[in-house]
């Protein structure tokens, strides 16, 4: 029990620790008015709708980008090695039919072992015929000849040769055994300034000789990246490094030279500041194709730009929609606090205003209702306070009315006591005593003892008029001195005497406790004419209210009697009526006795 009061206890710090935190951050940041929160939260409302929307965004356009260029550059890369592939295949398949077992070859095998001249011419005619079939078949084709290393002399050239052309400065990308590859080069033709590959290839014939055959073939590699970067404006740089790593062509000299070291592993990555996807091929060179990290991202800077400015357009629509809904929120309460001042200044004159918005109307309606009942409960206010000065007036009257009838009767008393007349004197002090009992000018506490005084100086009044018998059976007890309820008893018998008593009538009347039920039971029989059945049934219903004009007689002191007895007892005490017409009417109460409070 002490840990879970603890506990809550603790619970219960940390609760009004966090509404002073944030009663001191209202007060502090100026947001306790509702225009202001308004602000602030559609502000940070748009911020953060407009950071998620830049952040989601720019990862996607990153992406999208990152996956654009790195796909392009290896389909652009793989295109690429496949054609120069394709070219360095199609000039091996020429070197071949150049060789001692091919064609061409056969024909120079011939030619150095024929004997006769005449055999020799047209051995040499049928080789230059047979090497212009092989260029005419192949159109990238250019130059095409045998290479002698011995005097550096070239034969069977199917083209001009330029005057400076040296063979053993072409450089070599790849190779194996007597085949070497060059890259993309200058061509050897003196008129050709064409880009193109190349492909050597050392033999020896049957009779000791060793040839070079040189084939080469227009490359269109360098005006393919050309296009390629003009096309996506991105500057591509393709390099073919051989074996070692070694630069050996290059389609941007200034950036990576020939002779330059680029060992790359992987097919893809970042170097140097460039983007780089790599390619190997079959015959041992690399080709590798890199891009700038800059014009890269240049790109993705564009898109960025642009995303910025639909941002930033966004986020101006946005705030003006927030300043147009603070517009149409804020001017209503304004209005409205202009009212309530109004109002409190006590002008109460009805308002016609219309924003357009129903919840606003609404209210405003309201308020003029308010108005309104204000206005009504002023008047009834000031109704009731001039009804209640006039029954102030209407009281004092009665007050003095009564005390100057109790002067008059006081008057009149001592005149019959002066005069000796004892039957005056008799009746007036009974009349007297009975008026200040009922007027409550009396002093004494409501008892069933008072009652019963007031009850017998009632029938000694009603006695000295008319001729009837009276018959009191009173038990003696304490009972007869516990509060009461004023008035209950004299009413009842007034109505037996007034309404069904005749002229020689009898009147009985028993009072008795039940000291078990702490009960008083007050019985009054009359032996009068009684009461019909329907008068019995009216009687014997709960008083209405208004009363029922028909209960006249017994009907108003009953209904006294039982607004007395309710208003005392609750529902504890009972009343309860029997009648007989020719035969009397009998009155019987049940009264709780004990309680502390008198009427």
């Amino acid at each position: 029990m002490r840990t879970n009061r603890s506990m809550d206890a603790l619970a219960a710090k940390a609760i009004h620790g966090k509404t002073v935190l944030r009663k001191w951050l209202l007060n502090v940041f100026g947001i306790s008015s509702l225009r202001k929160r308004i602000v602030v939260f559609l502000t940070a409302g748009i911020l953060g709708c407009s950071v998620l929307m830049a952040a989601v965004s720019y990862n996607a356009i990153s992406t999208m980008q990152q996956n654009k260029i790195k796909t392009s550059m290896a389909f652009d890369l793989y295109q690429q090695s496949m054609k120069l592939t394709q070219i360095y295949n199609n000039l091996l398949q020429v070197t071949q039919q150049m060789t001692p077992e091919g064609n061409v070859g056969h024909l120079m095998e011939s030619y150095s072992s024929a004997s006769d001249s005449y055999s020799r011419y047209l051995l040499k005619l049928n080789i230059s015929y047979n090497i212009g079939l092989i260029t005419f078949s192949n159109p990238a084709m250019e130059l095409v000849m045998y290479y002698s290393p011995e005097d550096k002399q070239a034969a069977y050239a199917n083209l001009p040769l330029r005057e400076d052309f040296a063979m053993r400065a072409l450089p070599n990308v790849a190779g194996y055994a007597d085949i070497q590859y060059q890259p993309p080069h200058l061509s050897l033709c003196r008129f050709s300034d064409d880009q193109v590959v190349s492909v050597t290839r050392e033999i020896a014939f049957s009779d000791g000789t060793r040839k070079v055959i040189y084939v080469e073939a227009r490359s269109d590699i360098a005006t393919d990246i050309n296009a390629l970067s003009n096309s996506v404006n991105m500057p591509y740089v393709l390099v073919l490094t051989d074996r070692e790593g070694e630069v050996r062509y290059s389609s941007n000299q200034e950036v990576f030279a020939p002779g330059r070291s680029l060992v790359l592993k992987g097919t893809s990555g970042t170097t140097d500041g460039y983007l780089w996807n790599r390619a190997e091929s079959e015959n041992g060179y690399g080709m590798t194709l890199l891009l700038p990290v800059t014009s890269y991202n240049h790109e993705l800077y564009a898109w960025k730009n642009h995303m910025f400015l639909i941002l930033g357009l966004a986020l101006l629509i946005m705030l003006s929609i927030a300043l147009l809904l603070l517009r149409l929120i804020n001017r209503p309460l304004r209005m409205f606090e202009s009212e309530m001042e109004a109002l409190g200044q006590g002008h109460m004159d009805a308002m016609s205003y219309r924003t357009g918005i129903s919840e606003f109307d609404r209210l405003f309606d309201q308020f003029d209702h308010m108005k309104r009942q204000i206005q009504q409960l002023i008047v009834d206010v000031e109704q009731k306070e001039k009804r209640r000065h006039q029954l102030e007036i209407e009281k004092l009257a009665y007050q003095i009315n009564p005390h100057f009838l109790m002067n008059a009767l006081n008057s009149v008393r001592w005149l019959a006591v002066m005069h000796r007349q004892a039957d005056i004197d008799k009746f007036v002090s009974s009349l007297i005593f009975l008026l200040n009992y009922n007027l409550g000018k009396s002093q004494e506490t409501a008892t069933l003892r008072t009652e019963t005084k007031v009850m017998r100086a009632y029938l000694d009044l009603q006695q000295m008029r008319y001729d009837f018998e009276v018959k009191l059976d009173l038990v003696e007890g304490s009972y007869l001195d516990c509060p009461v309820a004023r008035f209950i008893l004299q009413p009842i018998v007034e109505n037996a005497v007034c309404h069904g008593l005749d002229e020689h009538g009898k009147l009985e009347i028993s009072i008795s406790p039940d000291e078990a039920a702490h009960i008083a039971t007050v019985v009054i029989r009359d032996d009068g004419k009684g009461l019909s059945q329907e008068m019995l049934v009216l009687l014997r219903r709960e008083a209405p209210d208004p009363p029922d004009p028909q209960q006249t007689g017994w009907g108003i002191g009953l209904r006294y009697v039982r607004s007395m007895l309710k208003s005392f007892y609750g529902d504890e005490a009972r009343l309860h009526i029997d009648s007989t017409p020719s035969l009397g009417t009998t009155v019987t109460m049940h009264l709780p006795y004990g309680k502390e409070n008198a009427m």
